[in-house]
């Protein structure tokens, strides 16, 4: 009898995901039909989990990180008994549901990773462990679980995987076990195509434990296997051969089953074949039933555990935290990028919350903390992270230990390389983590090393990202409370974007101005129409005050307004905003070292915008800037150009 229900529990989530994806025309049936075994005992026999509590600290952590098989994983919530109806499961795909195309965290309860992006689920996992590893060292009750994920073909193509695997390996996280769907389909047809390569001795080169599953149907062998993966001392991937489309019987194995749905004929043909009688999402009670036992047994366990009421530690930081950066021994000149070093190693010094590190630029990127060690194999107790040159993966991974816990976590590279880091940096956004992106070397100023690393559109495509704070300080005190801003923000990732070069530390009437992301920086003279606006960011806002110096001696009443972040400044009142840059004021400026684009929404139709539109040059940044117009004759010569016109 027990095998019996079990083929059933098993046939009942094949087609829960066929119907899912049948009634949305729309998804990816193959995947969710031949992993449902591995699904099944999974669940069943490993997965440490409580629907009551989705968030329980100590649950085991699952990754999908093949989303394109949300299906397979929303039907595994809807039996195990998290909040995911059966009408959720039949608005899949559709405006507004629980169930959307890809998994996303911040919808469903038991996801814990948005993932879709190929690869990123991968090195999510990857984070998590690196977090639960930090965790056990500040007490050893927590951290003491697995991350699993189910990581697909495509998966393994992308490049991510492979950065983020190596570190893993180097790191030997033994709480990692990934299980391979090595089906050889792509949306395109056979991966011989364009993946032939030994994916075991590839893993194995990277010092993990790999383990071959021959038959996916056979749930046992599979439990097996993820018993044996747990006793490991390094990450284990477990490489499961399936066919894709099981049951199906015209699609089995091929890529009609990969990417949409199979149509109301096969649909009814793999129900005949497969001998399942019930309509789309019927679903009998005695499966109900049978997970309801799986369930309680997982709740016991629960109950059991001395952690169930445990949270992991909150960010305390007394409101003062800045004071010995403001009241100090304030630099008169200081890169932002330094700047920010001094931050970071203030904030160390209270809490062990925040951690990171760079992508091998530690030195140049000034996110070293000082008095702490370096994470390794041995001992995760240091707060800072060597990830190698591997900036996609370190990206993807802190996004993980962002979704883990209460960590904040921070990686440091060039603003060039944020290319590098682009998709990993929006899925930030989407999923809504407080990770802080640290991008120094900012503009064409960093000079010799030429226009490979110059970057010129980086900023801007950062600003065009949802739910990211992009922060350029204009010089220390800016810095700093773009730094406090950031860790107010919960929900949002925020990049901060320094200089190489020294800038003057700036006279600021009043500091709490800055966290509205604009701000007066010198007034116009009273009593007098102001004549000109000055815009600017970063390292160029002390070249604006220089410039407002000579404006003023040619009778030009000249205000100058600091932005260090756009999209502070766009949520703050129609009043503010009125203060800031009134709409009677047609003569503006804005002077910004990148792409001029975006800037005509601050200009408006008869304002100029200085910027650099194309690459720069190598040669010293002082020459390369003046050159490319970034100086005080350009600016008063721009503003001669707007009243022609």
């Amino acid at each position: 009898m027990s095998k019996e229900i079990e083929k059933k529990c098993i046939d009942a989530i094949r087609f829960l995901s066929i119907d899912m994806v049948q009634k949305a025309n729309s998804g990816h049936p193959g995947a969710p039909m031949s992993l449902a075994p591995l699904a099944f005992t999974l669940w069943k026999d490993h997965l440490v989990f409580n629907p009551e509590n989705p968030d329980w600290v100590n649950r085991d952590r699952f990754i999908l990180s093949a989303g394109h098989a949300s299906a397979l994983l929303y039907s595994m919530l809807h039996l195990t008994g998290y909040n995911l109806t059966i009408n959720d499961l039949k608005e899949f795909r559709q405006f507004g549901s629980k169930t959307p195309g890809h998994p996303e965290n911040t919808i469903t309860d038991g996801v814990e990773a948005t993932t879709g992006p190929l690869g990123q689920g991968f090195s999510n996992g990857i984070g998590m462990a690196i977090a639960a590893k930090k965790i056990n060292t500040h007490d050893k009750r927590l951290g003491n679980h697995n991350i699993y994920s189910i990581v697909s073909d495509g998966d393994l193509m992308e490049g991510i995987t492979s950065e983020a695997a190596s570190l893993a390996g180097t790191l030997k996280l033994n709480n990692i076990i990934y299980i391979y769907d090595s089906n050889k389909i792509s949306i395109e047809g056979s991966t011989d195509k364009a993946f032939t390569e030994n994916v075991k001795l590839r893993f194995e080169s990277y010092d993990w434990n790999v383990i071959n599953i021959e038959n996916s149907e056979d749930y046992e062998i599979i439990s097996d296997a993820i018993s044996n993966a747990k006793n490991s001392d390094k990450p284990s991937l477990l490489i499961l051969k399936s066919k894709i489309g099981f049951g199906s019987p015209n699609k089995y194995n091929s890529e009609k089953a990969h990417g949409e749905a199979l149509g109301e004929n096969e649909v009814d043909l793999t129900r005949k074949k497969l001998k399942w009688q019930y309509a789309p999402f019927d679903i009998p009670e005695e499966i109900y039933s049978y997970f309801s036992k799986i369930v309680s047994e997982k709740i016991k366990f629960y109950n059991s555990s001395d952690t169930k009421n445990i949270s992991y530690p909150e960010l305390n930081l007394d409101e003062d935290w800045i004071k010995n950066l403001i009241d100090g021994d304030v630099p008169e000149n200081i890169s932002t990028r330094d700047a920010s070093g001094k931050i970071i190693n203030n904030l160390a010094s209270q809490t062990n919350l925040i951690f990171g590190g760079s992508a091998d630029l530690a030195g140049s990127t000034k996110t070293f903390i000082d008095n702490s060690n370096s994470i390794n194999y041995q001992d995760f107790s240091g707060l800072n992270m060597h990830y190698g040159v591997r900036e996609h993966a370190m990206a993807a991974i802190n996004n993980g230990i962002a979704l883990y816990s209460n960590f904040i976590p921070y990686g440091g590279t060039f603003l060039i390389f944020s290319d590098y880091m682009r998709n990993s940096i929006r899925l930030s956004a989407l999923s809504k983590l407080q990770v802080l992106y640290i991008l120094t070397h900012d503009s064409i100023a960093l000079g010799e090393d030429g226009p490979t690393h110059q970057p010129i559109s980086q900023l801007m495509s950062l600003r065009l990202i949802p739910n990211l704070n992009v922060y350029r300080p204009a010089d220390y005190l800016e810095t700093i409370i773009c730094y406090k801003k950031s860790l107010t923000t919960p929900d949002t990732p925020s990049a901060f974007v320094l200089s190489r070069q020294t800038l003057p530390t700036l006279k600021i009437d009043d500091l709490k101005n800055i966290e509205k992301g604009a701000y007066i920086i010198k007034r116009e003279n009273n009593n007098s129409k102001i004549d000109l606006i000055l815009i600017s960011t970063g390292s160029e806002v002390s070249l604006c005050l220089e410039a407002s110096k000579k404006l003023q001696e040619m009778n030009v009443n000249t205000r100058v307004v600091s932005m260090p972040c756009w999209e502070l400044y766009d949520k703050q009142s129609k009043e503010y905003k009125e203060s800031i840059l009134p709409k009677d004021i047609n003569n503006r400026i804005s002077v910004e070292a990148g792409t001029s684009i975006g800037w005509s929404q601050y200009v408006g139709d008869s304002g100029i915008s200085i910027g650099i539109n194309d690459f720069g040059e190598s040669a010293p940044g002082k020459i390369i800037m003046e050159k490319k117009g970034f100086s005080v004759e350009n600016i008063c010569n721009t503003y001669k150009k707007l009243l022609e016109r």
